[in-house]
């Protein structure tokens, strides 16, 4: 704060003319009660004459408080102001500034305290501990600081710790007192506070035992829940009691396994059936059986081997699907391959494995590749050529014939193909329905078409319906639907059959047709062979399906309408 020095200047020497102001003012102006005047600095006597005159003309401010020479009201308020912001700020009262600030010592807050300043600076004395002692010899003790500088998150502990609930502890446990009942609705846990909400992982069994206490409560009630739950905890005791004696835990009974009864003793075994004649031992004697009970001719010099059954597994896995590239990737991939054969071979030459190949002469660059020589004789060098030449295509066609497929390759190519794989798991079956398959030219081109394309199944002709069966792969049966339902006529066929009978009757008959009744796969196929059969009535037209275990391809074929 700076010095201001104008309001101490002219106390000795204007004193008198500014207390012959202050009187005059003093007179007009009253002055709040309260105010206490700090004590006036020494004047001279002709100052305390008119200070005095000047008084008994003024009132009494407050009935204690001493007029100060010079200071009028606002004068007053403004001294009233600063005393006021010195001891807010906390201002020490210093003695050089006592006039200006510290008019009104009476006012200074209570909190205030002004500390005089030392005549000397204290002496720091140590003893052999370097601990701090008075002149005496007396250890001093020095309050520790509390305002040191640390962490947020010591701060939050210290607050944390400050402001900690405790829970109250309750003097019996409720689950120990005989007479408590929990069904009351009385929970111990609801007394104490609840826990703040953080992330806890859940124990492994938790739930299980949970749902196996409920269960038991609504089996069997409360009282088996409780014992069910008094020896789990039990057991959690005895684990975790490591020193505890194994002799004195509980054994349960064991499992008694049931031995499985063994098959009673037959009286013919059953590879013995097929040799002897009768069926039956016979009387035995002590060397064996008799001879005329076995059948000689099935006795032979040849040992028989029991037929190799597979073990009941599942099919291999198929082996993975060709890459399909397209055209310009198979071309790049041969110029590659070639070249790399290319470069192998020419390595080879350069090691000394390999004969290097001889000159390719031709007519045309005889001159360019045999220089002089050509001209010393012509003849033999035309000859020499024209048989090299004639040998280089000898040898093209030659390995054009190796490469070459056999008949049988061919063959087989041609039927892979034409028809499916013969691994493959399904069978496809499809059943179609036609009214009429009287006419031969159908009939041969049904038969047919299924034995060329490998399909096997039966072909059932009666009155009124005809029901066509096929079972084979996807190939030969999309081909044989096209033929079925897309390339056979079938009304024009009964419309040239019905003019050579020259039928006079009125009556119109459905027009002929080829529906497909159903298709789907099946694990295994039920025909060997495709075959045509001719019945008069409908149960014998269905015994050829059910013979094959199929009989309801029959009843869905009669039931079925394509009538939407």
């Amino acid at each position: 704060m700076k010095k201001i020095p104008l309001l101490n200047k002219g106390i000795d020497t204007n004193t008198e003319r500014s207390a012959q102001i202050s009187t005059k003012e003093g007179s007009k102006t009253p002055f709040t009660s309260g105010i206490v005047l700090a004590p006036p600095q020494p004047v001279s006597t002709s100052a305390q004459v008119s200070l005095s005159g000047a008084t008994s003309s003024m009132p009494a401010l407050g009935g204690s408080i001493p007029l100060m020479a010079g200071l009028t009201a606002p004068k007053f308020e403004a001294v009233k102001r600063a005393q006021e912001l010195a001891a807010k700020m906390g201002f020490r009262q210093d003695p050089e500034f006592a006039p200006l600030i510290n008019m009104f010592p009476g006012q200074l807050p209570p909190d205030v305290i002004v500390q005089p300043k030392p005549a000397k600076a204290p002496v720091l004395r140590l003893d052999a501990l370097g601990r701090e002692v008075d002149e005496h010899g007396n250890v001093v003790n020095i309050s520790k600081l509390n305002n040191l500088s640390t962490l947020k998150v010591n701060i939050n502990k210290q607050k944390k710790d400050a402001f900690q609930i405790l829970k109250p502890e309750l003097e019996v446990d409720p689950d120990k007192n005989p007479h408590f009942d929990p069904r009351m609705g009385i929970d111990k846990t609801k007394l104490l506070r609840p826990k703040k909400m953080t992330f806890q992982f859940v124990e492994e069994g938790k739930w299980s035992k949970e749902a196996e206490i409920v269960k038991l409560k609504s089996q069997f009630g409360e009282a088996q829940a409780r014992e069910f739950k008094a020896k789990q905890a039990q057991l959690a005791k005895a684990k975790a009691e490591p020193d505890i004696n194994p002799n004195l835990i509980e054994v349960s009974e064991r499992i008694i396994t049931k031995e499985k009864p063994k098959d009673p003793i037959p009286e013919v075994e059953w590879w013995d059936v097929p040799l002897l004649g009768s069926g039956t031992y016979g009387n035995i004697t002590e060397g064996g059986l008799a001879e005329d009970t076995l059948k000689k001719e099935k006795i032979t010099l040849y040992v028989e081997h029991p037929r190799p059954i597979e073990p009941p597994a599942e099919p291999a896995p198929p082996p993975p699907q060709p890459l399909k590239l397209t055209q310009r990737e198979r071309k790049k991939l041969r110029t590659q391959r070639r070249l790399a054969m290319e470069k192998n071979r020419q390595e080879m030459i350069r090691q000394g494995l390999l004969e290097p190949p001889k000159p390719k002469v031709k007519m045309s660059n005889l001159m360019k590749v045999l220089g002089s020589e050509a001209t010393q004789d012509p003849t033999r060098l035309e000859m020499e050529i024209r048989s090299a030449a004639a040998e280089r295509e000898q040898a093209h066609v030659d390995r054009n014939i190796a490469r070459k497929l056999t008949p049988a390759e061919r063959r087989e190519k041609k039927e892979r193909k034409l028809f499916d794989d013969n691994n493959t798991l399904e069978t496809i079956v499809s059943v179609y329905k036609i009214n009429d398959l009287s006419h031969p030219q159908t009939r041969f081109k049904v038969d047919v078409n299924a034995q060329e394309n490998r399909l096997s199944g039966c072909a059932v002709i009666s009155d009124g319906i005809c029901v066509v069966a096929v079972e084979g792969g996807s190939k030969s049966i999309k081909r044989y639907q096209k033929l079925m339902l897309k390339r056979i006529n079938w009304a024009a066929a009964v419309k040239e059959e019905d003019e050579d009978e020259n039928d006079n009757d009125g009556d119109e008959k459905p027009k002929n047709k080829c529906v497909l009744v159903w298709q789907g796969s099946v694990a295994k196929p039920s025909f060997h062979r495709f075959l045509m059969h001719e019945c008069r009535t409908e149960n014998a037209a269905r015994k050829v399906f059910s013979d094959a275990g199929v009989g309801h391809y029959w009843d869905l074929s009669v039931n079925f309408s394509d009538e939407i």
